[in-house]
């Protein structure tokens, strides 16, 4: 199992981290496709197969938040791409790994409770008097005062 972290403030395309499957082969023979195939991430991440490198690149796919999931958990498979058919018999080429991602928290700003507020005021309100009020809220799990 493989464990790597991400800020949930990371943006869409991030790179989390990678994953790198041994292969004794050499030249085209060790070449290696990298999918997620399963886990309750498959939505949140992705992978990419580094050529160079013969690494599979994880990165976030979609926003994460760290108030709604802490932890995920992917599957994911490494495939030769190029198997000589006379070695077809030995197969399958592929093995798989568990890849677990947890979400760290960032501090985030208020959120108001609306985009925009109208108040409507007559000209001739005394000083002081209360027209309307406005409401923010910390997304936070541990919500701070909010001033």
């Amino acid at each position: 199992t493989i464990h790597l972290r991400v800020l949930e403030s990371s943006p869409v395309g991030t790179a989390v981290g990678s994953v790198k499957a041994t292969d004794a082969d050499t030249g085209k023979n060790a070449e290696v496709e990298y999918r997620i195939i399963d886990g309750d991430g498959t939505d949140m991440f992705d992978i990419i197969t580094e050529k160079d490198t013969q690494e599979g690149i994880i990165t976030v796919k979609k926003p994460l938040d760290y108030e709604s999931r802490r932890l995920y958990t992917l599957k994911v498979e490494a495939e030769n791409t190029h198997v000589d058919p006379r070695f077809y018999y030995l197969g399958p080429f592929k093995d798989t790994t568990i890849v677990k991602i947890s979400i760290e928290d960032v501090d985030e700003p208020p959120v108001f409770s609306r985009s925009s507020y109208l108040f409507e005021v007559h000209e001739d309100i005394e000083v002081g008097t209360i027209i309307g009020t406005v409401m923010a809220r910390d997304p936070d799990s541990a919500s701070s005062p909010i001033r």
